[in-house]
């Protein structure tokens, strides 16, 4: 299995317009430290395609048939490709929560062919096999576990922590070889509906054998901060995600 990061940044990117932070001064200088929003692809070992979130234009990165989309949620940062995507050239399952929807997607989907999806479904793609869990977050919102020949990837965001019966079962088939987590904000900046870094870690250090932060805001540490910070803490164990990254699993 390959994940493919596309966009891993928060909802504004990085950097944001006009904005003079560290962190967006930094992404200017050196282009490997910027983001675009959240979108992730999972490539498996028979070829299929699977994209999570479209939170950018995807066609420059990934012109190939698609299985199939999922969507965690329905805000803007990660739906935004979509009104470009629905005009693909053949028909592609969208699966996503029913909470929020954006009523042109639903109303004008084109060639997408929306299905509501809830919490604890598993949808077969292939050899592939992706799970759906709750997460905690200010819209109906859905985390996914992937898993392909005895392998799994849990994707968690948006989300503040976990929901009691989410966390129980990544604990039940733990440790996951990857989770992508939210770590939207720095070390030690409160928000109800993200973590920061520390919190990332914290709900998911112990279910997976290696934490891939991502959803990262401007208002986070710099890139090159970030990582220094991660590896002194946690080791090789954690990792700061950052765009066009190849991950295998």
């Amino acid at each position: 299995m390959i994940l493919y990061f596309i966009g891993t940044g928060g909802s504004e990117g990085i950097p944001t317009h006009l904005c003079e932070c560290e962190t967006c001064s930094e992404a200017r200088r050196l282009k490997f430290a910027q983001r675009r929003p959240s979108t992730l692809a999972v490539i498996g070992e028979e070829g299929e395609v699977i994209l999570f979130d479209v939170g950018t234009d995807i066609r420059e990165f990934l012109n190939v048939p698609l299985d199939a989309i999922f969507l965690t949620h329905w805000h803007h940062d990660h739906i935004y490709g979509l009104y470009k995507l629905r005009w693909i050239a053949r028909e592609t399952k969208l699966y996503a929560p029913e909470g929020h929807a954006d009523a042109l997607i639903l109303q004008d989907p084109k060639n997408l062919r929306p299905i509501t999806i809830k919490a604890n479904e598993k949808i077969k793609i292939g050899k592939i096999t992706v799970t759906s869990v709750r997460l905690n977050h200010q819209v109906e919102t859905l985390g996914y576990v992937i898993e392909e020949n005895g392998k799994s990837v849990a994707i968690l965001y948006d989300t503040k922590g976990l929901p009691s019966e989410t966390r129980e079962y990544l604990l039940k088939i733990s440790p996951v070889r990857t989770a992508i987590v939210d770590a939207t904000y720095p070390p030690g900046f409160m928000d109800p509906y993200h973590n920061n870094v520390d919190e990332a870690v914290e709900m998911s250090i112990d279910i997976a054998e290696r934490v891939v932060l991502s959803h990262i805001s401007h208002k986070n540490l710099p890139f090159l901060k970030l990582v220094k910070y991660t590896r002194k803490k946690w080791g090789g164990k954690v990792l700061v995600a950052y765009d066009n990254m190849v991950f295998y699993v």
